[in-house]
């Protein structure tokens, strides 16, 4: 079998979350001795990538929209075509429509009527438009990571019989528990669909509690100026300091306005943090709305203030995390490529 793997951005250019997961995905798939290329963006130079082969245009990741022409010619020797949402997707659906070969897209992000809060009515209501646009089509199938994702998906208007749940591996062996410090840990984008400014009016009415706030991003500047002494900005970090950071956090926070998954979720978990989020995984913590600051500080302040329940909690969530496994993901993703094909 021959898949043409389609993604705007795609490591060592850029090694964000989403990127790491198409990565996974496409090695995984090799060492079941798939054949697989990767189309993306980037140095036309880099033939390789840990074994794997890609071609990269040298265009923005924006003009990805535009791409259809390199989809068409380099799928013509392949079997079918897999794709992710946003700048990929759609040159990718017309390519495989025109070669009348299946495209499967693997929803990463999927935010529908929460653009509004993040960007406002006007910027936020394009932002919704576009991302109907792009996944509201005749695609063979539509992956999604979680209900909650598939189930935001379904209200702006997808047709729930073209989409299919598979739960993501993960390699929670990378992390570990140490002695649990009564800190709070943010680890992810600093970007405003993060709830981030939530996190910094909690902490300012929570002021013996340490914050910590791993990551960068367009954000950084303004939250920095906004926040109280208790939260620590510490910039992207290394991969072991990270590990270390996760391994004493007692407690976990993602407010985010809204995620299809949220990847770092269970890298605290298998941490053996406690979680406090407005994301809908089954992990042992508390779960909030996104924008209350009330449920928000209640939650922290009662994880932090009771440490022997939070860190059973921890240890919970470090078995919860262990079903989440890479052969029953790769396994169910070859099984939806037979059918379609």
């Amino acid at each position: 079998m021959k898949i043409l793997i389609t993604h705007e951005l795609f490591p060592p250019e850029c090694n964000r979350m989403g990127e790491r997961l198409v990565y996974t995905i496409t090695k995984k798939l090799q060492e079941r001795r798939l054949e697989v290329k990767v189309l993306t963006t980037g140095n036309p130079l880099i033939k390789k990538y840990k074994g794997i082969r890609t071609i990269r245009l040298p265009i923005h990741r924006y003009f990805m929209n535009l791409a259809f022409l390199s989809v068409l010619n380099h799928a013509k020797d392949c079997d079918l075509i897999q794709t992710s949402n946003y700048n990929a997707c759609f040159p990718s659906l017309v390519a495989g429509k025109l070669l009348k070969k299946p495209v499967i897209c693997l929803v990463q992000g999927m935010y529908g009527n929460r653009w509004l809060k993040m960007r406002g009515p006007l910027f936020g209501g394009i932002s919704m438009l576009v991302e109907k646009f792009q996944v509201d089509h005749d695609y063979n199938k539509l992956i999604f990571l979680s209900n909650y994702g598939r189930d935001t998906a379904l209200d702006i208007g997808i047709k729930k019989e073209i989409t299919k749940i598979i739960r993501p591996g993960f390699d929670y062996k990378k992390f570990k528990v140490k002695m649990k410090e009564p800190f709070v840990l943010f680890v992810g984008r600093l970007a405003k669909q993060k709830g981030l400014d939530y996190l910094i009016e909690a902490a300012k009415e929570l002021p013996n509690i340490e914050f910590k706030i791993v990551g960068d991003g367009e954000q950084e500047k303004r939250l920095k100026s906004i926040a109280p002494k208790n939260v620590k900005f510490l910039g992207f970090v290394s991969n072991k300091k990270l590990v270390d950071l996760y391994s004493k956090a007692l407690v976990f926070c993602l407010p985010s306005v809204g995620e299809t998954f949220g990847f770092v979720l269970l890298e605290a978990m298998a941490s053996g943090c406690a979680i406090v989020s407005t994301i809908t995984l089954d992990y042992e913590g508390i779960k909030v709305k996104f924008g209350n600051v009330k449920q928000l500080r209640n939650a922290i302040k009662h994880l932090i203030n009771n440490p022997k329940k939070t860190v059973k909690m921890g240890m919970l969530n470090k078995e919860k995390v262990k079903n989440y496994r890479w052969d029953d993901f790769i396994n169910n993703l070859i099984k939806i490529y037979e059918d379609v094909l």
